[in-house]
């Protein structure tokens, strides 16, 4: 087991929680810039927004300040020692919850791309939690009250191989995660977890930025997303970061470089899709 006390928390309860990753001059402009992209598209058609709050997608496109979630080392090494060095980002979204808010049900995460889809019958209701296959990651940038709907979880329910949660009253350990403003909570997508409700004054601000495993399909193909000066700006991790090193061949095997997720130079006319162009 490594020696890194916040590897450690992660393999025998399932979370962990790095503290101050945000200054408070970044969490000023994550704050501003995330209800400034709200405003801009609240009244766009289909709109993923209520009275409970909203949603915002691809964050690192819309300000330059969001590329720090895939630049920060002390997550960046937590995130690489379970996932592997080719770890690939599954989205970059921003949540925006109002005071009144109910609470959500527990929930594990990876149910709708990921390892924890609806199950084969030969897994007789069972889930694989022998390995990790995906980290989340919550960006607090606002403080994670109890009252203001902290995080809720069960440590320890990574663990758990049945695909039934509990949700019949608060089952025995559960925590509410309570955190200032600039700590990361990084926790195993097995684990049992959901936000508490919003009986709090002020709207609740976070980040929310899934990793997988570079061979679990992500959330959002951000390979076709990415824009190519944010690609760019990201330096030679990118391809990874971004999934483009993950990308099948869309050529034959002996025409694709999987170094860079597209077709080698002499086979460069069958391109396509590739956010660099």
């Amino acid at each position: 087991m490594s020696a890194d006390p916040h590897i450690q928390q992660i393999e025998l309860q399932g979370y962990t929680l790095l503290p101050a990753v945000l200054s408070g001059e970044e969490l000023d402009e994550a704050r501003t810039e995330l209800q400034r992209v709200v405003a801009d598209e609240r009244g766009q058609p289909g709109y993923p927004a209520d009275s409970y709050g909203a949603w915002a997608y691809n964050l690192m496109n819309k300000a330059r300040i969001f590329e720090q979630v895939y630049q920060r080392l002390a997550l960046l090494d937590v995130v690489r020692h379970f996932l592997g060095p080719d770890a690939q980002l599954s989205g970059v979204m921003g949540r925006v919850v109002l005071p009144g808010a109910p609470s959500q049900s527990l929930h594990c995460d990876g149910s709708l791309t990921g390892p924890f889809r609806a199950g084969a019958a030969a897994d007789d209701g069972r889930r694989c939690v022998s390995h990790v296959f995906g980290l989340n990651v919550i960006w607090c940038l606002t403080d994670f009250t109890g009252p203001g709907g902290a995080t809720r979880l069960v440590p320890g329910s990574h663990r758990l191989a049945t695909r039934e949660i509990y949700n019949r009253g608060n089952p025995p350990g559960q925590l509410a995660i309570e955190a200032p403003a600039g700590s990361v909570l990084v926790f195993n997508i097995a684990l049992w977890h959901g936000a508490s409700a919003h009986q709090g004054d002020h709207p609740r601000l976070a980040l929310i930025t899934p990793w997988r495993r570079s061979w679990v399909r992500p959330e959002v193909d951000l390979s076709r997303m990415v824009h190519p000066d944010v690609l760019e700006r990201a330096g030679p991790a990118g391809a990874a970061v971004f999934g483009l090193t993950s990308r099948p061949p869309y050529t034959e095997r002996w025409q694709w470089d999987p170094s860079s997720g597209r077709p080698k130079p002499e086979w460069s006319h069958l391109e396509k899709d590739d956010p660099r162009t």
